[in-house]
């Protein structure tokens, strides 16, 4: 229970932040899902200019938004999925608690990160070398939100205004939260001073 009075602060946040990138992990792997087969179907239905240098040409050109949607989904939930292991290992192991014994617990936690952090850069600086027309996840993720709006607003497909709005106000939501339970924890942290 996060609203567990023994617990630290950092336990706290760590809690929060597994729930958070649980359901993010979820929500991303149901995209990749449904767009994937969504779009596997339209392949097979052949109604697209199939001439294409590439596989990977011929995806973008003619499945664009199905592309870089499931490609981006998938590579984020996989992301989330790291944090999720991490966070769940530290918080069962005891690791975070505030006691007697930290040194030996805060040397486990700290191998711990350290190895998922390492695992997590050289999957992301892979990732990078392989987005052909991206140079990093980040200009991937700002083209897929140009692609989202463009359907949205341009196209005006309006369940898509929908998820746009409802992406923005959980962004929103999220960073409010996150302000307020920094506020919260180093008022708390004083107090414990």
């Amino acid at each position: 229970d996060i609203y567990d009075s023994k617990l630290s602060t950092l336990e706290r946040r760590v809690i929060k932040f597994y729930h958070l990138v649980s359901l993010l992990a979820f929500i991303l792997s149901l995209n990749t899902i449904v767009i994937a087969t969504s779009a596997h179907t339209s392949v097979l239905h052949g109604r697209f200019d199939q001439m294409a240098e590439t596989a990977y040409m011929l995806m973008k050109r003619e499945f664009e938004y199905e592309f870089v949607s499931v490609r981006w989904s998938f590579l984020i939930s996989m992301f989330c999925f790291l944090g999720m292991v991490t966070s769940r290992v530290l918080i069962e192991f005891g690791l975070l608690k505030c006691d007697g014994d930290e040194s030996s617990r805060k040397d486990v936690a700290m191998l711990i990160m350290c190895s998922v952090g390492a695992l997590a850069a050289n999957l992301l600086s892979y990732v990078n070398s392989t987005l052909s027309c991206w140079h990093s996840l980040f200009e991937m993720t700002m083209y897929l939100a140009q692609l989202g709006m463009k359907r949205a607003f341009v196209e005006m497909r309006l369940l898509k205004v929908v998820s746009v709005l409802c992406t923005l106000a959980s962004v929103f939501l999220v960073g409010k939260l996150a302000l307020k339970d920094l506020k919260e924890g180093s008022t708390k942290d004083k107090k414990i001073l």
